[in-house]
């Protein structure tokens, strides 16, 4: 078998059993690995009903069929769980240098179960694999966690939850490398809830065998070929990484700015990417994932700002453009420096920097509208206020103060405070969203809208540049095609960040790794069909949550569908040309998808997906 291990690593907290299972080469047939494959064993071993922060729920990390090869762009990995912010499914994915390594320990695939009964964390090396007592890491930050655990074996690649995770804040992210994260979703959480405080990982120092040596040269000639070419036109994520963004999503009306009251921030260009350079030129520093031949992610070598702690080994990261849209222009804050503090603190702590941001916002602008009861007290908080943040960042990780209210995430908050504010409130399924206002792209709210995950900006846009001022049913097919494309990145793994080579990654270039892996002949037509299977899927484990048709569920929120842009290049546009638009756009995604107008799949797509086992609820 090439590109698999064939085998996962199942660990019970509970029990404290540790064993090796032979995945069914079927199952990775039909799902291939990452995303695809977490997806499988998540809807087929945890119950539906079940609270996400309870021992029901698993957590499972996954690599793919492309991981510690020498293809490169593939350093990526992707965690799958039960939501504890949205109690929904989630998937998450992140760089840097752990699903190579987990491949190299000799799995596709590592499930965690249970509930341990005092703090631990997980070696996983050649010798075996072992739970240890993490009690003297319990508390620490994971820039601490990682510093302790790679002082005990330089070699490994760890990823830890922080105090945000321990105190079950419900959007607590896990970091890898000091400063990369599974952020969307609580998955810290779901590790604090088990009272699993890190994971370290080493395997062996060889590469993953690949069927014919040959073609895979070739293949890593052709990408860092098509990597150059991008780099020689002046793509700039090869130069700057993605705060290059900023001022691009600025200048096409889908940059938040204040709770995402309007999409073109006065204040971008002090937070762009030229910005970052005037103040960081002297210290940046790039910090590629293994393989990489984009390297986008920058960190600052030896920062004298006096709020590092110099006493921990850490890296200080350059904000990515998620970062400086939600915590910069969402917040009216137009300092680089206030915003790459924020991010080291919620690197430290343990928080995903885009909800982070929209609890923020979200309190910000009820402040604004005087909506905040006044039994709790934010010393009057406001936009552009970036002292206050920094001081709010440390309150929710501990859940003290307002930061009690904000750990609970957007959904949670504003539920507990009545109607009258939930039209303020942005989210889609419970997961707050991504600093790309889809009031400025023709048919990204259907995007967000049908994700299983929620607000994702990760789960397929559209190949349009059109305001949506044409109905959504016209860029269906490449709304479709598009998702399909990223479920495929996260499954086989390979970067998002493939459309800065030249030409961008294709469903047809899948085909093409997919056999360059694994030897497997297969066809466009295939591996469609897997990325539909693996679509459906992850749809259907939300379907038994849901109380409710799974329409109901498919929704954005007022603001988006309502409220038209007040000023700037998408002026006067909602995310639809009206709500009727949306409904029938919504319903053809549908009936393309194999769903029916309510939202349930039709026995007939199930037959045609080889999921007929499994059944509506």
């Amino acid at each position: 078998m090439f590109g698999w291990m064939g085998k996962l690593l199942r660990i019970d907290l509970s029990t404290q059993q540790i064993k090796e299972e032979r995945i069914p080469e079927s199952v990775l047939s039909h799902y291939i690995g990452g995303k695809g494959l977490g997806t499988y064993f998540l809807y087929h071993e945890v119950p539906a009903g079940i609270d996400a922060l309870s021992p029901e729920n698993r957590f499972y990390l996954a690599a793919g069929p492309l991981q510690g090869t020498r293809i490169p762009i593939t350093g990526r990995c992707s965690a799958i769980s039960k939501s504890p912010l949205t109690q929904l499914y989630i998937d998450s994915g992140m760089g840097g240098y752990l699903g190579p390594e987990l491949k190299r320990a000799g799995y596709d695939l590592l499930i965690i179960q249970g509930h341990a009964e005092k703090p631990v964390w997980i070696n996983i090396n050649e010798d075996g694999s072992t739970i240890e007592d993490a009690s003297h890491f319990w508390g620490k930050t994971t820039h601490e966690t990682e510093a302790g655990l790679r002082k005990e074996d330089p070699k490994s690649q760890v990823i830890s939850t922080g105090p945000a995770g321990e105190r079950l804040v419900r959007f607590a992210c896990l970091t890898h490398n000091y400063f990369r994260n599974f952020g969307r979703g609580g998955l810290g959480a779901v590790f604090g809830a088990k009272n699993l405080k890190a994971i370290a990982i080493r395997g062996s120092r060889h590469r993953i065998s690949t069927p014919d040596p040959d073609i895979e040269r070739e293949l890593v000639k052709q990408l860092a070929q098509r990597a150059r070419a991008a780099k020689e036109k002046g793509h700039s994520l090869h130069y700057t990484g993605t705060p290059w963004l900023v001022d691009y999503s600025n200048s096409i009306g889908m940059f938040p700015t204040r709770n995402f009251q309007a999409t073109h921030f006065e204040g971008h260009k002090k937070i762009s990417d030229e910005s970052l350079e005037k103040v960081y030129h002297k210290n940046k520093r790039r910090m590629p994932c293994e393989g990489c031949v984009i390297s986008c992610a920058w960190t600052v070598k030896e920062p004298d700002h006096r709020w590092v702690d110099k006493n921990v080994p850490g890296i200080v990261a350059l904000p990515e453009y998620e970062t400086l849209g939600l915590i910069g222009g969402n917040l009216g804050i137009d300092d680089p420096v206030a915003i790459t503090r924020a991010n080291y603190l919620c690197n430290r702590l343990g928080l995903d920097t885009i909800s982070t941001g929209n609890v923020i916002g979200f309190l910000m602008e009820l402040t604004q509208r005087r909506l905040l009861p006044k039994g709790l007290q934010t010393n009057g908080i406001e936009f552009g206020d970036a002292e206050s943040v920094i001081k709010l960042i440390p309150q929710i990780a501990a859940r003290v103060g307002i930061g009690e209210q904000l750990a609970k995430g957007v959904r949670e908050f504003a539920s507990e405070l009545g109607p009258k504010v939930t039209r303020l409130a942005l989210h889609t399924k419970g997961l707050e969203y991504p600093a790309w206002d889809p009031r400025g792209k023709l048919g990204l709210g259907l995007s967000y809208a049908t994700a299983a995950a929620g607000a994702s900006h990760l789960r397929g846009w559209p190949s349009t540049t059109k305001p949506p001022e044409v109905s959504a049913v016209t860029i269906l097919d490449s709304l479709i095609e598009q998702q399909n494309l990223k479920i495929l990145k996260d499954s086989l793994v390979i970067c998002h960040f493939t459309h800065s080579i030249s030409p961008r990654l294709s469903i047809k270039d899948c085909v093409t790794l997919y056999s360059a892996a694994t030897g497997e002949d297969t066809s466009l037509e295939a591996i469609e069909q897997i990325a539909n299977r693996i679509w459906m899927l992850a749809r259907m484990f939300n379907i038994r949550e849901y109380k409710d048709t799974p329409r109901k569920y498919d929704l954005l929120p007022y603001r988006f569908m309502h409220d038209p842009v007040p000023d700037g290049p998408t002026k006067g546009y909602t995310s639809f040309t009206s709500p009727q638009d949306f409904e029938d756009s919504l319903t053809e995604l549908y009936q393309r998808r194999g769903c029916d107008a309510d939202g349930w799949p039709t026995e007939q797509a199930l037959r045609n997906l080889n999921l007929t086992a499994l059944s509506n609820p």
